[in-house]
């Protein structure tokens, strides 16, 4: 969330703000070391960054923003030649090299700053959410590209962003912060269907979360733990990382996209929770359809694919499978 710390962390690691405390090791080299008194400035650090606002420059070229890295190093003037146009080339502007910085759109000038931030090959690349000032469209064919631009290089990548949809689609793992602390880290499908707390959980989307009492825990296969629980006129089995014990109250989170619907009367098959319910609301978002059903005294959010008319006020059973239940501490 914003305010949690994610740009000073960046900061700190592009050297632009100095740690306290601890170190920062960048590829087993120490660039920070705050009780020895160690500290590499930015230049010296070699990383690319992207801001939030570009930061390019108005009265330069696109070749001259981009050659700009390599300039105050000193490059010979043909090797700053060769790298530009590369540099260029990678994300699609090598046609824009003579134009002036003021005559591009929002998202040209943002593959100009990446041009710029890997034309002299950094060992990292560090971005402080440089797609927001898009519009959705734009941000999330940049994304895309920016992914598949990452990938082809193979370069390490720090990217910070509060938009969740954009963590989950272009990370290899995510990195959870909330007031300068770190919740949870880990793949993003895990860090989405197996949250480490109620504060990762509610970050992500708007999960229900139903309390329940526990009547009985068993070791699964896969090292996780399987719950029996019970709650307000319903009981099933659903996972947890962790033993808990009889009598332990826990949450129970079922993302709405998990929900799939039945008549009033279907039964639960073996594997499954079920909550009988009313349709109290419904929303046409296009591709899919939001429904709020009453059921056992709360309000479950669910999503459902578009084609499937729900009239408010119908009857239904809503059913989740024990795989896609997750138990939480409360």
């Amino acid at each position: 969330p914003s305010g949690c710390g994610k740009t000073t962390t960046l900061r700190m690691v592009a050297g632009l703000e100095r740690n306290d405390t601890g170190s920062i090791v960048i590829g087993g080299r120490v660039v920070s070391d705050a009780p020895a008194g160690l500290f590499v400035p930015p230049d010296l650090r070699k990383l690319g960054m992207v801001f939030q606002s570009y930061a390019i420059w108005p009265h330069m070229t696109v070749f001259d923003n981009v050659a700009y890295p390599l300039s105050v190093r000193h490059f010979p003037k043909a090797e700053i030649r060769d790298k530009v146009a590369t540099a260029l080339r990678l994300v699609e502007m090598e046609a824009y090299a003579e134009r002036p910085a003021p005559a591009l759109s929002g998202g040209q000038q943002q593959r100009v700053a990446i041009a710029r931030a890997l034309v002299f090959e950094p060992e990292v690349l560090l971005l402080d959410e440089p797609l927001s000032n898009l519009d959705a469209r734009l941000r999330a064919q940049m994304g895309d590209e920016f992914r598949a631009l990452q990938r082809r290089l193979k370069i390490t990548t720090l990217y910070v962003t509060h938009d969740q949809e954009e963590a989950m689609a272009l990370s290899d793992r995510v990195v959870v912060m909330q007031r300068g602390r770190i919740l949870q880290i880990g793949a993003p499908e895990t860090v989405y269907r197996r949250p480490a707390s109620r504060e990762v959980a509610t970050f992500f989307g708007t999960p229900n979360l139903i309390e329940a009492s526990v009547t009985a825990c068993r070791p699964a296969d896969d090292g996780e733990y399987l719950l029996t629980v019970e709650g307000t006129n319903w009981n099933g089995v659903c996972r947890a990382d962790r033993e808990f014990h009889r009598g332990d109250t826990v949450l129970v989170m079922v993302r709405p996209e998990d929900v799939a619907l039945a008549g009033p009367d279907a039964p639960a098959s073996s594997g499954q929770l079920a909550w009988p319910g009313r349709v109290v609301d419904g929303v046409f978002r296009g591709p899919r359809r939001s429904l709020v059903v009453e059921t056992a005294g709360m309000r479950f959010n669910v999503e459902c694919p578009a084609t499937r008319s729900m009239a408010v006020g119908e009857t239904i059973t809503l059913l989740v499978d024990t795989d896609n239940a997750w138990a939480l501490p409360l």
